[in-house]
């Protein structure tokens, strides 16, 4: 019996519903069925794929018979032949190569570093003076990719930089899913500012990339080192463009969405203040046991010790998972657990849509981190929650990308609570090439009026039932 089912609405509503609200429309396919067919065109059909066993099927199973097809064509125009955007056997050659920057070793190293720009930037938030959150995080985590991947200095040009790839995210989401994707030579007013834009990233890339040439062991342990010194299958150094490929990528995917992941944590942890609450305890609890052994953790130690902080990132990820949209296209008929597919066919798989599933999670649109508590996630199925992506395309950073955020988000809630500036609503999610709050947030910092555990109280001990229940019950961010 076929797990198929055809969306009811027509063809004709399906695209316009979909151009005007994307993520409203794969929330309301998810409940028609485990894959639903658009019921488009017999040349190329299309379909939305909910159940998480299908899920794994195209991401882990099959994955060889399909490509990326158009998304990655158009992040091409920015990114290049990078990790993201290499098909097959490049992927795999150059995933062989990129690996060993992510080592556990290597991320515990990073972690110094984010402790260390993370407090940089908490210096420069002012006591009730609203903060535009989004380019607070953009510019702190593109400070952190540049050092740890680069080691390059930007600090006089991060606000340009992040500029730059605001608008390469923004033009590229524009295009990825236009009716009509018009040749990126072609002079348009879009055309013509994003390649200004990259141009700005280039400058600092390939400023880099000579700077690395004639001081190579200051880079030595750096993602740009790596490249330096790896070997094409001939045994000659790669290329500087495929060099500037893979920093794009890095550029682009390793710090915007763990920025826009952020924004979205402070804005879900101010309307659950038993969530809020729970993890300034847990920070509390650490610094206790810091000044009582008379140490500080080192940052790697500090990550291990943050549990709930954590949970906190993994909630934010699975209500706003910053890649809310996977496509796979299949070049050939595909067969999957018993259904079969026709040649050309288009999979749209939506973490946003299927983390949100009532049937896995339970109140699945409330954020309750501690979800997530005493391998809560071991009884999901393998794909109901996937933020990474899956199979041998799933996000290679994918572990310093959950220490940068825990440690960011920890190092600010020590010092600070956040609370949306008067007159802004409710955040409306931005399905752009990541997942961000649309125009962005302005919060109010205020220093937190005791930094460590209340007078008299004990910072270890578990939370009251009371206090469980009410966090269990927290409004929907």
């Amino acid at each position: 019996m076929t797990r198929v089912v055809d969306i009811p609405s027509s063809r004709v509503s399906n695209f316009f519903r979909f151009q005007r609200d994307p993520l409203g429309f794969l929330v309301d396919a998810l409940p028609l069925g485990d894959v639903v067919s658009l019921r488009t065109s017999s040349f190329q059909p299309t379909f939305i794929v909910n159940a998480p066993e299908f899920v794994q099927e195209l991401l882990v199973h099959q994955e060889d018979k399909l490509r990326k097809g158009r998304s990655a064509g158009v992040l091409r125009r920015t990114i290049g032949d990078g990790l993201l955007t290499a098909d097959r056997t490049a992927h795999r050659r150059q995933k062989r190569y990129l690996t060993p920057v992510f080592y556990k070793e290597r991320i515990n190293a990073y972690a110094e570093t984010v402790l260390a720009e993370t407090r940089k930037a908490a210096e420069s938030l002012r006591e009730g003076v609203p903060a535009p959150m989004h380019d607070v995080m953009m510019q702190l985590t593109l400070e952190i990719i540049a050092k740890t991947m680069f080691r390059t200095e930007v600090e006089a040009d991060k606000a340009a930089l992040a500029d730059a790839v605001d608008v390469t995210i923004r033009r590229t989401a524009a295009t990825i899913f236009s009716p009509l994707i018009l040749p990126f030579g072609w002079p348009t007013p879009g055309n013509l500012a994003h390649r200004r834009a990259i141009r700005t990233l280039e400058t600092m890339i390939y400023g880099a990339i000579a700077a690395a040439r004639r001081a190579p062991d200051a880079y030595a342990d750096s993602l740009l080192g790596l490249l330096l010194d790896t070997k094409d299958e001939d045994g000659e150094p790669i290329a500087d463009e495929e060099i500037r490929d893979q920093m794009m990528t890095m550029l682009l995917a390793g710090h915007e969405t763990t920025a826009n992941a952020l924004v979205w944590a402070w804005y879900a942890l101010e309307r659950a203040p038993e969530a809020a609450a729970a993890l300034r305890r847990e920070l509390d609890a650490v610094r206790l046991r810091e000044r009582e052994s008379g140490a500080a953790l080192p940052a790697g130690e500090l990550y291990r010790e943050l549990p709930y902080a954590r949970h906190v990132i993994q909630e934010t990820l699975r209500l706003y998972p910053p890649a809310w949209a996977i496509l796979r296209e299949a070049d050939r008929g595909l067969e999957m657990l018993g259904d079969r597919f026709p040649p050309r066919s288009s999979f749209l798989i939506s973490p946003y849509a299927i983390h949100r599933n009532d049937a896995v999670f339970g109140d699945a649109a409330a954020f309750r981190p501690d979800r997530f508590a005493d391998g809560g996630a071991s009884s999901w199925a393998r794909f109901a929650y996937f933020p990474f992506g899956g199979g041998s395309r799933g996000c290679i950073g994918s572990q310093f990308a959950l220490m940068e955020a825990v440690l960011i988000l920890a190092a600010l809630a020590e010092r600070f609570e956040f609370a949306s500036a008067p007159g802004q609503g409710d955040a409306v999610p931005e399905p752009l090439v990541s997942l961000r709050i649309k125009g962005g947030r302005m919060m109010i910092p205020r220093r937190r009026t005791a930094a460590g555990p209340a007078a008299g109280a004990d910072a270890s001990a578990p939370e009251r039932p009371e206090a469980e229940a009410a966090r269990g019950s927290a409004p929907a961010p």
